[in-house]
């Protein structure tokens, strides 16, 4: 059977669709170490190479808000691909519903619909863009063993301003990164929670409070 991989997002207050987009991004790394983008360095997702446009680290990204109201399955999960110019573009990945289990209204802890899960196949994280440039994209080889993973929430203006990532310092986060192994079972929670100094937005919706990824490779 193929693995499958759990992200869990946990907010202060509570998900709500209306107010924010919730993203997940994802920096693929293959077993020689490098991205599944070729001549792309492996590393942490962030804020700042969004807000630049280069999505240096950036190799899929799920969103979940207001941006996918009417998304086929409720949000867009997508992997990136470089245009002329270095444009970058997210191209969907269509899932069945035999594929993921999607559920933005979890409660965890004391809070109340405070958690959006998704659990993905790991075997979809080694899709990327075409090398040739054209559709359809094209599965890595070698496959995807590592993960580099940011949480990021935005606003719902048209600017889709950022308001909070994961780490101890909010948006002004240097140096923090989370691997997460695709090869073993593993729990990833500790290295999700928030430290209770940390800053974030006056929106208790979209600031992130910590969260959960569980591995579970195929056998």
């Amino acid at each position: 059977m193929g693995g499958t991989i759990q992200f869990q997002l946990i907010v202060a207050g509570a998900i709500t669709q209306s107010q924010g987009d919730y993203i997940i991004a994802v920096n693929a790394v293959t077993a020689d170490g490098t991205s599944v983008n070729p001549g792309e360095p492996a590393g942490m997702p962030t804020v700042a190479e969004a807000q630049a446009g280069s999505f240096t680290h950036w190799d899929q990204e799920f969103v979940y808000g207001f941006d996918t109201a009417a998304a086929p399955n409720g949000f867009n999960y997508a992997y990136k691909a470089l245009g002329t110019g270095g444009i970058v573009t997210f191209v969907p990945i269509i899932l069945t519903t035999n594929q993921f289990i999607f559920n933005p209204s979890l409660s965890t802890g004391t809070g109340v619909n405070n958690t959006l899960s998704i659990t993905l196949p790991i075997a979809a994280l080694s899709i990327r863009s075409n090398p040739n440039g054209t559709q359809p994209p094209t599965v890595s080889s070698p496959a995807a063993v590592l993960l580099h993973v940011n949480y990021i929430t935005t606003d719902n203006t048209a600017q889709h301003v950022p308001q909070d990532q994961l780490g101890c310092c909010s948006l002004l986060t240097s140096g923090y990164d989370l691997p997460v192994d695709l090869t073993k079972s593993a729990t990833y929670f500790n290295q999700l929670t928030s430290p209770p100094t940390k800053m974030g937005p006056a929106n208790p919706n979209l600031f992130i409070a910590g969260g959960q990824i569980i591995v579970t490779p195929g056998s």
